[in-house]
């Protein structure tokens, strides 16, 4: 019910929400910015940084091998 309500909301408005459930960051979000230890990873498309990382920090977060 959240999550559609955030969707319902984003042409309107700019949200920022953070979550460390891989999953919902994929339903929820057309941007993603991948933050560890402190320091901004990698920032793009969501779909483009799950499929395609550039960073292999990155890479090694979403398929579950960090983190």
């Amino acid at each position: 019910m959240v999550e559609g309500l955030v969707r319902a909301l984003t042409p309107a408005l700019t949200l920022i929400v953070v979550t460390h459930n891989l999953a919902q960051a994929r339903r929820i979000s057309d941007i993603t910015m991948f933050f560890y230890d402190g320091h901004l990873v990698e920032h793009g498309p969501t779909d483009d940084l799950f499929e395609n990382p550039k960073q292999e920090q990155t890479g090694r977060y979403v398929s579950g091998r960090i983190g």
